[in-house]
């Protein structure tokens, strides 16, 4: 069998969205009736230079159910008799990984946004008429917007690394894997910077007492390598998604 066919991932795609369709449905409902009842609240006490609510609404309704949907994506491979199943199903690992990954990744934000975008609208109709009140309607290529949908791809990537790779409760592991790494990381960066700059600190203080002599930037000075890390970086993550799938494919989940 070859490592990769369009016609096949297809396949699988059609099968992993018909596993899920119902929930999706049901989530769908619940966005639309949040959103209405959110925005009666809202409206009627916003002012006239207050921002709209959609955005933060749009967030919490894409970035709360995706994380969790991504958690459980492999669900069924970790379950002792679902696992089997799964794992023989004729496809490759990259089909595997591609098909869960573009359902709960792209393809997600996709349908999220077209879901909100209508219930965005119902909801300006039903506020307009029950309370006179509307707000601009929710524009998916909004800069806001854009950055929401930025953060919620690599928290996704990351989410989704930690559904392969943990057994149970994969988010709430990722999310406490990642807070460790994130501790020792900062931990790090100040033991550095003491050892650089051992005249701007002082040990009864966690923080730097005097400013540093340069500007210490998180990131490149030329914008595309900034563009060309972060490629990098979810190449990487992919990869190390995959290869966890094929190590606990070859193992049969031991």
């Amino acid at each position: 069998m070859s490592m990769f066919s369009t016609k096949r991932l297809r396949r699988l795609m059609v099968n992993d969205a018909l596993r899920v369709m119902r929930t999706v449905l049901y989530g769908s409902a619940a966005v639309l009736g949040v959103t209405v009842a959110v925005y009666l609240r809202a409206f009627g006490r916003a002012g006239p230079a207050d921002d709209p609510v959609h955005v933060m609404l749009f967030g919490l309704c894409l970035v709360i159910p995706g994380l969790l949907f991504t958690g459980i994506a492999f669900q069924d491979m970790h379950h002792p008799l679902q696992r089997n199943q799964y794992l023989t199903l004729p496809c490759s690992n990259l089909e595997r990984v591609l098909s869960r990954y573009l359902l709960t990744g792209p393809l997600l934000v996709v349908c999220a946004t077209l879901a909100f975008m209508a219930a965005d609208y119902i909801g300006n109709l039903v506020t307009g008429a029950l309370i006179d009140e509307r707000q601009p309607l929710f524009s998916p290529f909004a800069i806001k917007t854009r950055v929401v949908v930025q953060g919620y791809l690599i928290a996704h990537l990351l989410s989704f690394v930690g559904a392969i790779c943990f057994r149970s409760h994969a988010l709430l592991k990722t999310m406490l894997f990642l807070t460790a790494v994130l501790g020792l990381l900062v931990i790090f960066e100040n033991l550095v910077e003491r050892i650089f700059f051992p005249e701007l600190f002082s040990w009864t203080s966690f923080d730097n007492v005097l400013s540093f002599p340069v500007e210490l930037l998180p990131r490149f000075t030329a914008s595309w390598m900034n563009v060309a890390f972060v490629i990098g970086v979810f190449a990487w993550l992919f990869y190390v998604a995959y290869l966890c799938l094929r190590d606990y494919e070859a193992t049969d989940g031991v």
